[in-house]
């Protein structure tokens, strides 16, 4: 297992217990001893399925971290659905298989250790593609979705300005082979896009980070997306005034 996958993986069965406990003290789900033993049960699934799927090399790794972390909620969640409690009505993609909310959206709300371990191995996992030699279409890209065509090459300029690969997308479609073909390191979408809603809920499955910006973005509006996954949310004037002051650097 590579450094910055130890790292990870220590740092995710460490933060998960505390994580589930202050949801369910947070949402009043009952903290008795069938709820511990389930969080338990999912800090040692965590354990063993998150190192197993980091052992591989990266190319053979089928599942993302955060997506393990959410399968493994489900034994806590079970523990609430045994107890008689009524589902949260979760939204979202994941509300059929998440009904008491569990599943994090990011690893940014597993902590800070949590979350630069996540970033460190991404950036490691996409430096390992291009160093392997794989074809251009394998390489790390910066997904770039803008409602027009002044937005869309203000920001992919600055992008390249980053030494980073930018591609534009428009619709599911294109992300989802954007995704299959190679890692995101991290994606702009432009919420007056007409397909920005669709193309959020596939990349917060994917766990590919996001930055969303717009016009008129409230309190409610920015809410809702970070509690979605998403990691940014910008005005759209900050952003295109300098974006660099809000583009992640990945060194």
């Amino acid at each position: 297992m590579v450094p910055e996958a130890k790292r990870l993986h220590a740092a995710f069965v460490s933060a998960l217990p505390g994580y589930v406990t202050a949801v369910f003290a947070e949402r009043g789900y009952p903290l008795d001893r069938s709820a511990v033993e389930a969080i338990e049960r999912a800090t040692a699934v965590l354990d063993e399925e998150l190192g197993s799927e980091l052992e591989r090399p990266f190319r053979e790794q089928r599942r993302s971290p955060l997506e393990i972390v959410r399968w493994v909620l489900g034994i806590p969640g079970d523990a609430l659905a045994d107890a008689g409690v009524v589902p949260t009505g979760a939204s979202g993609p994941l509300r059929d298989t998440d009904p008491y909310d569990l599943a994090p959206g990011s690893s940014s709300v597993l902590g800070t250790e949590a979350h630069e371990a996540h970033l460190r191995w991404g950036v490691a996992k996409a430096a390992a593609f291009v160093g392997r030699g794989e074809t251009a279409a394998a390489e790390p890209v910066v997904l770039v979705m803008a409602d027009g065509r002044v937005d869309r090459e203000e920001l992919m300029s600055a992008v390249e300005m980053l030494g980073l690969r930018p591609q534009a997308v428009r619709n599911p479609g294109a992300v989802a082979s954007a995704v299959d073909g190679g890692p995101v390191v991290f994606a702009l979408v432009d919420l007056a896009h007409r397909s920005a809603r669709d193309v959020i809920a596939q990349l917060v499955e994917a766990s590919a980070p996001i930055i969303v910006y717009g016009d008129a973005i409230d309190d409610l509006v920015e809410t809702g997306l970070r509690a979605q996954g998403v990691r940014k949310v910008v005005e759209r004037r900050r952003l295109l005034a300098d974006p660099s002051v809000v583009l992640p650097l990945i060194a």
